[in-house]
């Protein structure tokens, strides 16, 4: 392996380099921690055989997997999140080795391959060694654009053609052009009040830049998980890891989707998967002023005809919208029994109530439920 690729990969000087003490052997068990220290040394060692690196890897990621999908996900111990994501990376390496031939130039598809399998990596494990998924990622898409410029750079596709109705709005949510933080303060963010700002976002890059294609161009081969069905209340809803290009491909511009299915990129992070997406938007001062230093920041991405049910947040939000418009209607705290949240303690922050169609005479307490409402478009942003 040249020194190109080695540094592409992130591949330290010496093994010595990387720690390989990340895991506690007394939450992975003995054999879990010695097959991951064979695995190291195998895949970093280029005298040994990539292949028998690969099959271990695949190995200690099936059973990581299953670890991290037994129970509840967040009673997961991290240690299983920081296997998966440490294999991840060294299945990567492992991977390059095999296809490749040494001096000759990788093929686009190789790398492609890399970023595939450090996706799922962060994804599933998140960080491990000081980023080295990402970093990987960030070098990999490099070589890609150097190697084929066009991978990402498909023709503009015709989008569907038919419009959605949008519900009327019935109770407009006060709308302010920059308020002050004094005041946004006072008037709204102590009382809890509804507010939809404008003004706040002119500057973003995003809102002259974004599109299908601006996406596509920027992350179009990361991995991302994708809901399917109009939406997450629906019996027949469910979710699939798919490339952004084949969400694009499939989910907006309908190609090889004859049923015109929907499905829904929600809220996902990612603006830390792509960074240059990040960098075409600006925290807003508000946010700051709101007592949250390190603010979770989730993007949705759909096709017309996508719908978030009626549902409690468990944190304070804005909701800024790029591209599109979408109709948003809030209820306060103290509406909660008239909105019927669901018993079960999978959607208990969710309404079993179809706002768009309701039946009332299940949820009579519904009609009386007070609600602001608005139609949030590009520059504006409400909570």
């Amino acid at each position: 392996m040249n020194d190109e690729s080695r540094h592409c990969l992130c591949i330290p000087a010496t093994p010595e380099d990387l720690p390989i003490k990340i895991l506690d052997v007394n939450i992975v068990g003995n054999h879990v921690a010695g097959q991951f220290a064979v695995l190291f040394q195998q895949t970093l060692d280029f005298s040994t055989d990539a292949s028998l690196a690969l099959s271990r890897a695949e190995t200690l990621l099936l059973y990581a997997w299953q670890e991290l999908n037994t129970g509840k996900w967040s009673d997961v111990n991290f240690n299983w999140h920081k296997l998966y994501a440490a294999v991840s990376w060294l299945k990567a390496v492992a991977t390059f080795r095999c296809r490749t031939t040494g001096e000759s130039s990788t093929p686009p598809e190789v790398w492609l391959d890399i970023i595939k399998i450090c996706d799922m990596g962060h994804l599933m494990g998140g960080d491990v060694w000081e980023g080295i998924l990402l970093r990987t990622i960030s070098a990999a898409e490099a070589k890609i654009s150097e190697l084929s410029p066009a991978v990402f750079a498909e023709p503009q596709r015709k989008k569907r053609t038919e419009t959605v109705t949008i519900c009327d709005v019935l109770h407009p949510i006060e709308e302010l052009d920059r308020p002050s933080l004094a005041h946004f303060q006072a008037a709204f963010l102590r009382l809890k009040r509804p507010l939809m700002l404008k003004g706040i976002l002119e500057t973003w890059p995003a809102l002259s830049k974004w599109s299908p294609e601006y996406v596509r161009s920027i992350c179009g081969s990361r991995t991302v998980p994708v809901e399917l069905g109009k939406r997450y209340t629906d019996e027949d809803w469910g979710q699939e890891l798919m490339t952004i290009s084949a969400f694009i491909d499939k989910y907006i511009y309908m190609l090889d989707n004859p049923d015109k299915k929907i499905a829904y990129l929600a809220q996902h992070d990612l603006l830390s998967q792509a960074p240059l997406l990040r960098d075409d938007i600006s925290m807003p001062d508000y946010i700051a002023f709101a007592g949250d230093d390190d603010p979770d920041m989730n993007a949705w991405f759909g096709p017309e005809g996508t719908v978030s049910p009626l549902h409690h947040d468990p944190k304070d939000n804005f909701l800024c919208q790029v591209f599109g418009e979408k109709y948003v209607r809030l209820y306060e705290e103290s509406e909660s029994e008239k909105v019927y949240p669901h018993e079960s303690t999978m959607l208990f922050n969710t309404s079993q109530v179809d706002v768009e169609d309701p039946d009332l005479e299940r949820f009579p307490k519904f009609a009386e439920a007070v609600f602001s409402d608005c139609i949030l478009r590009p520059e504006k942003l409400a909570g």
